[in-house]
């Protein structure tokens, strides 16, 4: 039977890490809702100074929504650590956008307050 996409063959996320490690990991993805077109259509650079490379990520505003939107403690957690890691980089009013847009609204004063 012929494949009709790569998305087809590719059906779950594709995670990559150091052999035996967690953290870090990097996760790639197929387009899936708004929340992932807005990730590539806004995507920022991160710098991997260890290898002179370049990788393309999505906002960090974004991110942090998509986890407190996600809801869990760990969730929380990551969201805390990529707010507080990156705070300077931050721009509260795309962060105050994208918390809006999934309801998570409490949990970002939550997230403000630790």
């Amino acid at each position: 039977m012929p494949l009709d996409s790569m998305e087809e063959v590719l059906e779950d996320n594709i995670w990559v890490a150091r052999d035996g490690e967690m953290v870090p990991h990097l996760e790639a993805k197929f387009v899936s809702d708004e929340y992932d077109r807005a990730s590539l259509e806004n995507r920022i650079t991160a710098k991997l100074t260890s290898v002179n490379e370049e990788l393309p990520i999505g906002p960090l505003e974004l991110q942090i929504a998509y986890k407190l939107y996600l809801g869990t403690p760990k969730d929380f957690e990551d969201a805390l650590h990529l707010h507080s890691l990156f705070e300077e980089s931050v721009s509260t009013p795309a962060l105050e956008h994208w918390v809006t847009n999934p309801g998570v609204e409490g949990d970002y004063e939550r997230l403000k307050q630790a």
